[in-house]
């Protein structure tokens, strides 16, 4: 049986200290100024764009092999805009999501599969993402883990293949991991 190609991005499953997730969520925003569409499932970091309020944490989609600060699981109605029915953010709008803080949390995320599947050698390696261009129609996600550099990329943590009956190792195959490359572990001075 071979392996789906159906990316959706990351997934939030459970926590690395073994607990389930619960579904625990904070409030963000994408600035208007970003000129990126952003989808469920997609990494994104903190931006210095601010709100104009100050009280929602502005943030950006990932770039590719790039720092990822929270993982978006919905959008809430884009009410200004009397749309509430979009399932992701439209570029250059201004839209507030709901999203889960990497920091201790476990994903599930499939691999690109380019250049070659990941190898079972490479489980607590390091492999960077992908970023490829979500569906409008679903809302979805297209990010991957990069095939091409597992054990030698760093911006998530392979811990195993995910355990459903229809995963197996090769082309495709969905991942469980951590996020390595963060703001929430820098130390500096701010984004």
């Amino acid at each position: 049986m071979a392996n789906a190609d159906n990316p959706f991005g990351f997934r939030p499953v459970s926590t690395i200290t073994g607990g389930d997730w619960k579904g625990k969520v904070m409030r963000v925003c994408i600035p208007a100024a970003d000129g990126t569409a952003t989808f469920i499932g997609d990494g994104v970091v903190m931006t210095a764009t601010a709100t104009t309020d100050g009280t929602t944490p502005p943030v950006v989609q990932a770039a590719a092999g790039g720092n990822i600060d929270y993982v978006i699981v919905s959008f809430e109605p884009d009410y200004a805009n009397e749309d509430l029915t979009t399932l992701y953010r439209k570029a250059s709008t201004l839209r507030y999501a709901q999203a889960v803080p990497v920091q201790g949390m476990i994903f599930e995320i499939q691999e690109d599969s380019v250049g070659g599947s990941i190898a079972l050698a490479s489980i607590n390696e390091f492999c960077d993402i992908v970023v490829g261009t979500g569906s409008t129609a679903t809302g979805i996600s297209a990010m991957e883990l990069d095939s091409s550099n597992a054990a030698t990329g760093d911006g998530c943590r392979l811990i195993g293949l995910a355990t459903y009956p229809d995963n197996e190792l090769g082309n495709y195959a969905i991942w469980r991991v951590t996020v390595n490359e963060s703001n929430w572990y820098a130390v500096g001075t701010g984004v």
